[in-house]
């Protein structure tokens, strides 16, 4: 099973949504605890399925090999790990709307425009990339394969960055290997990612809702 696959990805045509356009919806939250239930309209994108492919920034923009549906409910067998406190949004992280990633503590805050918190979960990312700085939404895919192993797949991809070699890196939910995630949400909170940054498929409609093209990512260690 490729828990560290590499997120090298190409762009679909989406079963869900438009990628080519920034999210027009915001959350009407104000608090929420870690590890909240979504709480955030997403029926913006559940409703408007697109025909065409959205665009890839690198390899093909429509998928060469034919990839299974995910099963309808099929979840590894895996032991559960330990959330780690939530010590708030990391220091020097900015302000305003944004999106806040540590390496360290493998968590993600989604905070408004008030600098209030709407949203933190944990995540499973990778801990030498990318580098800590302030970064901008550049792409969405609703879903995406990854080009090296057309069979690992992934829905609601929001890149942000680059790997040293140009992969690009984003947000997106837990990918599946023809079919069956590669890892599961109790397994959140550990660095096994080859590079992009997993969620939970709630956090991960969150995400895509809420950081359209443009949207500030803080990535700090």
């Amino acid at each position: 099973m490729a828990i560290a696959a590499l997120c090298v990805n190409a762009a679909l045509p989406s079963p869900i949504a438009s990628a080519t356009t920034p999210s027009t919806s915001t959350s009407t939250s104000t608090t929420a605890a870690p590890d909240a239930p979504i709480n955030a309209p997403i029926a913006s994108y559940v409703a408007a399925a697109a025909d065409a492919p959205a665009p890839a920034t690198r390899g093909s923009s429509i998928q060469e090999s034919p990839t299974l549906p995910p099963p309808p409910s099929e979840e590894p067998t895996t032991t559960q790990v330990e959330a780690p406190p939530d010590t708030g949004v990391p220091y020097a992280s900015g302000a305003g709307r944004r999106v806040v990633y540590s390496k360290n503590q493998m968590r993600v805050w989604i905070v408004d425009a008030t600098n209030v918190t709407i949203r933190t979960y944990r995540v499973s990312g990778r801990f030498g990339q990318p580098t800590p700085g302030t970064y901008q939404v550049f792409s969405r895919s609703s879903y995406t394969c990854n080009i090296d192993h057309p069979n690992i797949c992934m829905r609601f991809m929001v890149r942000f960055a680059h790997g040293p070699k140009g992969d690009n890196i984003g947000f997106h939910e837990i990918p599946k290997e023809n079919g069956v995630p590669i890892e599961s949400d109790a397994q959140l909170g550990q660095a096994l990612s080859g590079g992009c940054v997993r969620q939970a498929t709630a956090d991960a409609m969150f995400m895509w809702d809420f950081a359209g093209i443009g949207t500030t990512v803080v990535v700090s260690d």
